[in-house]
């Protein structure tokens, strides 16, 4: 599936317009990014299926971003894309890596402070310098030493925008085979953290072998480090680390849960399952007593029956 590359095509493009003043086209860009990106179909076959007019049904793509969608399916390019990307110096986009710095600040970064590296920014903040620029202060400069620290310490990390649109791109491809019931990023890309070591993917299947097969022939694999009948671990040729582990659909609730984590969320589920009576695992969530599965299914039916509130997985920070 195309979906995420277009999305991406069209997320950077909006960013580009936005530092150039552009009034409307930033926000249509990233409305049709939104819809492609959660677009359940394969949008290449959504046009083979009903050419432009079928496109156009996607909400927030018009008749300009369908034409330039089909441009991407036959070319592999969007030509306003690639001319876009010329018109922006290159120090525009290393700023944009700081995590938080979006295309405004960065515009305003350069248009006061004429800032062009990461090591400027970090001595303009550090000198109280950015807090005087109109729209900023003493807050803003807190958060962008914060996202420095974060790109600082991501070096053998992948920071969570790359990690998610790699993510996206594994599990769209994960999606055209029928033996993939569920299929979602865990852990700590889950809970959306700013940077991450690896991208963990969990799948629900009744026939884990054949999952396994198709994820270990995804077409972007330098290598292949383990795999086994229902875990493969694959080296990307971007360097990048991806886990599969594929559960049946009767544990998928329970799988996601534990596989999120944090750990320390974990440890505390685990401690409230234990004085119900309960034995919780990837699994699962069980009687101790009859070894009865009592939830599995969503983690919704696991925080019921535990007792505790359903968090969102960045809420899982304990």
């Amino acid at each position: 599936m195309k979906n995420s590359e277009i999305a991406a095509i069209f997320y950077e493009m909006a960013d580009i317009l936005e530092i150039q003043d552009v009034a409307w086209k930033p926000r249509a860009y990233r409305q049709a990014a939104r819809a492609i990106d959660t677009l359940p179909e394969d949008i290449e076959a959504v046009y083979k299926k009903g050419g432009i007019k079928l496109l156009e049904e996607i909400p927030g793509v018009g008749e300009g971003i369908a034409k330039k969608i089909i441009q991407y399916l036959e070319t592999g390019k969007i030509k306003e894309h690639e001319n876009l990307k010329k018109t922006v110096p290159k120090h525009i986009t290393v700023l944009m890596e700081v995590p938080g710095i979006g295309p405004k600040k960065v515009k305003k970064l350069n248009k006061f402070l004429n800032i062009a590296s990461v090591a400027q920014l970090k001595k303009a903040a550090k000198e109280h310098k950015i807090a005087k620029i109109p729209g900023f202060g003493e807050k803003s400069e807190q958060d962008i030493l914060e996202g420095i620290a974060i790109l600082g310490k991501s070096k053998g990390k992948i920071l969570f925008k790359t990690a998610e649109r790699v993510a996206n791109k594994i599990i769209n491809y994960m999606k055209k085979i029928k033996e993939v019931k569920q299929i979602s990023a865990a852990g700590s890309l889950r809970r959306k953290r700013p940077a991450v070591r690896d991208i963990d993917i969990l799948a629900s299947s009744t026939k884990p072998d054949k999952v396994i097969d198709f994820f270990t022939k995804f077409p972007d694999i330098q290598k292949v480090l383990a795999r086994g009948p229902t875990k493969a671990t694959i080296i990307l040729k971007s360097g990048i680390q991806s886990d599969l582990r594929v559960l049946p659909p009767e544990s998928w609730g329970a799988g996601l849960f534990y596989f999120t984590g944090s750990k320390n969320y974990n440890i505390e589920m685990r401690k409230i399952a234990i004085k119900k009576g309960y034995k919780l695992s990837e699994y699962g969530l069980f009687d101790r007593q009859t070894n009865k599965l009592i939830a599995g299914k969503t983690e919704e039916e696991i925080c019921k029956k535990l007792g505790v509130k359903y968090l969102k997985p960045e809420q899982r920070e304990i």
